[in-house]
């Protein structure tokens, strides 16, 4: 059960085995958030007490920020776990547990650092352990600040929310390519499975998306829909081609494990419902 957290960060020397060589002498621990084991006979897991703590306290920072400061508040605390913040810490991360005696919670904690420190050298063998997880859930834990994960567990988390997203990406580009070419170009189905897959996200990625991007996707869904409409091709203002450069370059692109975050990921569609081909977008030379 958990009964509260420390703001407070103690220390003390342990030996972690089983991460990396590197890590597997005496070590400075970082401890987390203080979480009791569950009473003996508890029938709902730590995991579901935690993702429930989470859940109430994203609907409070959802209710009182707008689209705007909500925006602003997913890119700081994504950069507490990707990009160069993260990588300055990262000794400290890898070696960061959790206050508990709860073995599960430090097991957790454990696979999550290994996850990390495997992926990160392109082992893509290493299980995630969060991969049971669905997108919403993940989202919970890598926008969670309170303590209750560790980074290396939010890193994980959104691990998780991008290959989701690298996933469901690939094949809507099969998708749009066959529609392509048997519908004369014209893909309106396409645009309608971006613009349903965008409802389906949660709020905190959503607001990663430019303001105009439901509007834009409207007009390419109405415009392939009625060939007539169309019109000629137009040219993305200098405006236009910096804010997407801008969303494209998420914190943490330029990691050395070469993923991008589950949002920019779909900038490319954002992309092309500004104008842009999807080849462009996502800097290939094949087509859309």
């Amino acid at each position: 059960m958990i009964n509260g957290i420390s703001s407070n960060s103690s220390f003390e020397k342990v030996v972690v085995s089983g991460v990396d060589d590197a890590l597997s002498a005496p070590l400075t621990i970082k401890r987390t958030a203080v979480i009791d084991a569950p009473a003996s006979g508890s029938k709902i897991s730590t995991l579901a007490r935690q993702l429930s703590e989470s859940a109430s306290r994203a609907e409070i920072r959802n209710a009182n920020l707008d689209r705007r400061q909500l925006g602003v508040e997913a890119e700081r605390l994504l950069s507490q776990i990707l990009g160069d913040v993260y990588q300055a810490d990262k000794a400290s991360h890898n070696t960061e547990v959790p206050r508990t005696i709860d073995p599960d919670l430090l097991d957790r904690a454990r696979q999550a650092t290994d996850y990390i420190v495997r992926s990160d050298k392109h082992d893509r063998n290493v299980k995630n352990p969060f991969i049971s997880l669905s997108r919403d859930q993940l989202n919970l834990i890598v926008y969670d600040e309170s303590g209750l994960y560790t980074v290396n567990e939010r890193r994980a988390a959104w691990y998780g929310v991008s290959d989701i997203e690298a996933k469901w990406n690939r094949k809507l580009m099969c998708d749009e390519n066959l529609e392509s070419a048997m519908n004369g170009g014209r893909t309106p189905m396409f645009y309608a499975e971006v613009m349903a897959h965008y409802k389906t996200l949660p709020l905190i990625e959503q607001v990663q998306y430019p303001d105009n991007y439901e509007a834009k996707l409207l007009v390419r869904i109405d415009e392939a829909s009625n060939p007539l409409k169309r019109k000629e091709p137009k040219f993305l203002t200098l405006f236009e081609m910096l804010e997407i450069m801008l969303k494209r370059k998420k914190i943490g692109s330029t990691e050395k494990d070469g993923r991008s975050s589950g949002s920019s990921i779909s900038n490319a569609c954002a992309a092309t419902a500004s104008g842009t081909s999807t080849g462009q977008a996502n800097g290939t030379n094949g087509s859309s």
